[in-house]
């Protein structure tokens, strides 16, 4: 009897510490580590600047698109490459990924942050983006025709004004949890003909959907007081600003579902066409949504892997459209991305 017992409470401490365990344990999804990406540094308008990219193992023999990969404010190009995982998205499509570090940890996008050193010092980031093209294709050859840029809030605010003062170099543009700043507007008044996108959470406590003043909280507790960091237009204002220049533009609504099958929100989605050129203003606005990167990794290090949500997958919608906006060089479906 005393011998069942034992075995009893034996089968009983193996459920209790095994079962939660396999209930709770997820497989991360694989990354390409941060040691397989060559480390730079380069002089930029007299300031050394950091960067970090990947080259596709198996890259063609032609010249290779590049995409910029640009980390929100306070955060870094390293932390952006566990965040996106754009690098397998590089060795699947082929072409090369870019993580540049922002002066102090920031983007010079045009907002006029009066707390920030970058904007204090009006660090001439896209000088910045033209140095480091040129540095890469020293080295790998790079089609111009086909450099891209994506970004999450302080890098998404950066990654138009590459497309409106860089409009020559930048084929199109991706803004995650960022809208379109007032900066912009008055630094481009007219905006290029140019593909870009949004992708845009309702319950964003930081850029309001509905335009207004970026907060920034000071700390990470729930009370923390806030720092406000220039105004913006609404999501939908962004959109309207980005195709005004379309001269015959056609308007398509609908609905995209979640990743997660359990949910029962659909995300808005909204896309502006240019019949003319074919250019495409499209965004994404989820239900419910954060100041995030959709289906992304915490990125604060190497350990603290877990998913940010499970709305879109962001990279794969990002990379396929810039494909798209690469159909003037007839892209073939399942090409290596631009060839």
């Amino acid at each position: 009897m005393i011998q069942k017992n034992r075995i009893f409470f034996r089968l009983i401490h193996l459920l209790m510490f095994t079962i939660p365990l396999s209930f709770f344990c997820k497989s991360l999804p694989s990354v390409v580590p941060v040691k397989e990406h060559t480390l730079e540094s380069i002089v930029s308008d007299g300031i050394i600047r950091t960067f970090r990219y990947y080259i596709p193992k198996n890259k063609s023999n032609t010249r290779l698109p590049i995409v910029f990969i640009l980390h929100g404010g306070g955060g870094s190009g390293e932390g952006m490459i566990y965040l996106s995982r754009m690098s397998e998205k590089a060795e699947e499509y082929g072409f090369i990924a870019v993580y540049p570090d922002g002066f102090a940890n920031r983007w010079n996008d045009g907002r006029n942050i009066p707390h920030s050193l970058t904007d204090k010092r009006n660090t001439k980031d896209v000088l910045f983006f033209r140095d480091m093209v040129q540095y890469l294709d020293k080295r790998i050859p790079v089609d111009y025709s086909r450099i891209h840029a994506v970004g999450i809030s302080n890098g998404g605010f950066m990654t138009q004004r590459l497309l409106c003062e860089a409009q020559d170099l930048f084929r199109s543009g991706y803004a995650v949890a960022a809208v379109t700043s007032k900066g912009i507007v008055e630094i481009c008044p007219n905006p290029p003909t140019k593909s870009i996108g949004f992708i845009m959470g309702t319950a964003d406590d930081i850029i309001p959907i509905s335009g207004g003043t970026v907060s920034i909280p000071k700390d990470m507790s729930p009370n923390a007081s806030r720092i406000p960091a220039g105004e913006v237009l609404s999501f939908v204002d962004s959109l309207k600003y980005w195709s005004q220049s379309y001269t015959c533009k056609t308007e398509t609504k609908g609905k995209k579902r979640h990743l997660n099958q359990f949910w029962k929100r659909d995300i808005e989605y909204t896309k502006f066409s240019d019949c003319t050129h074919d250019e495409v203003v499209e965004g994404y606005l989820i239900p419910g949504g954060g100041h995030i990167w959709p289906n992304g990794f915490y990125y604060q290090n190497e350990k603290q892997y877990g998913y940010l949500s499970k709305d879109l997958d962001t990279r794969e919608i990002v990379i396929q459209f810039f494909r798209k906006a690469d159909t003037k060089e007839k892209l073939v479906n399942n090409a290596p991305f631009g060839n």
